[in-house]
This record gives structure tokens, sequence and C-alpha cells, in this order.
């Protein structure tokens, strides 16, 4: 994938310590579909380096557990419904992809990578659906933006999806002492 300029928009990174602040991160400078797909490529690797690193990427039920509860978005002084909503959606995703890697894994003899998660984004007329999930063990995965661009639409969904992520880091899940902190968790997000 070709690097973009980044022109002021902020990294998965810079996305989830805004929320952890108390901001909505600003993706006023994204204007495309090709830097649409960047940011939220970055946004959906960061999500799968933060289940994984929960251990919980290979656990649907797990997945659902701990992320598909609008309320427990709701929280954060940044969320609003829509973007609660829509990390729902994130979670539901991700769970359907460690199924249907398990799936894929009985079917091999060997579990196929987690990170082959590829998410397709069709926007037209002003209308949104995440509408369809590859299971592609050869791709590094990603996410692509089909349709026209719409910004107040790609700023929903990409504010979701750092809602998630933020969701996720910010949380202490079975396996941890609970002393973990924010910044400990932090640090496995690229």
């Amino acid at each position: 994938m070709i690097a973009l300029p980044r022109n002021n928009i902020p990294t998965a990174r810079e996305a989830v310590r805004s929320i952890w602040n108390g901001e909505v991160p600003d993706y006023g400078a994204v204007d495309t579909s090709a830097s649409a797909g960047q940011v939220l490529t970055g946004l959906v690797s960061a999500a799968l380096d933060i289940v994984a690193y929960r251990q919980i990427s290979m656990k649907p039920d797990s997945i659902h557990l701990v992320s598909s509860d609008r309320t427990s978005y709701l929280k954060f002084g940044a969320s609003i419904e829509r973007m609660a909503d829509t990390a729902v959606i994130l979670s539901h995703i991700l769970a359907a992809n460690a199924e249907e890697s398990s799936d894929l894994g009985d079917l091999m003899v060997r579990t196929p990578p987690f990170r082959s998660l590829r998410v397709v984004i069709l926007s037209s007329d002003g209308d949104c659906a995440i509408n369809r999930l590859d299971l592609d063990p050869e791709s590094l995965g990603g996410v692509s933006w089909y349709g026209p661009f719409n910004g107040e639409r790609f700023n929903e969904i990409a504010q979701g999806f750092a809602l998630f992520v933020t969701h996720m880091v910010a949380n202490v899940f079975v396996g941890d002492d609970g002393t973990e902190t924010f910044d400990e968790s932090f640090e496995w997000i690229s």
C-alpha cells in the first residue's frame, strides 16, 4: 500500500488518545476514498492488535462479551450514540472474523492468521453499510471505502472504530491482575 501524506490526519494512536482525553478525533483532512481506506485500515489494525493482546482474537464469544454493549462506550466523554453503535458493529465484525478464522482453521488443520480481516464499507447516496467480510489468509487485511466519499459518514465510522479501540485499551479483562494502566495497554497500539 502506498503511504499517503498525513496532512493532520490523526493516526489510530492519536485518535485513541483523543477519545481517552474526552476529545473527538478530527478527521476533517480526510477527503478521498483512498485516504479514508488508509485511516480505517490503521484503526482496524489497532483493533486487531488490542484484541490479540487481550488474548481474545480467536474467541468470538469473548469479543461479543467485552465489546458489544453500547452503554460501555457512552462512558467516554467524546462518545455519542452513533459512535457507540458503530463500535458495536465493529465488535460484531471482529467476532465474525474470529469465527470464520476458526472454521477455516478446522478445514486447513491449522489456524489462519487473525489479521486477515478485510472489511468493505459501501457508501452510496448517503447510506452506509459495512457489507462484506472476506477471510483471506494471504492478504494483509485492510479496509476499503467504495462509492462516493462522504466526510460526515466517514467521521462517524472512523470515530466509532477509534471508540472501540479505546474501550478495549481502557478495560482490564480476565488474566490481568488489575494493575495495568491505560498507558501500558496503549503501548500495544501501533
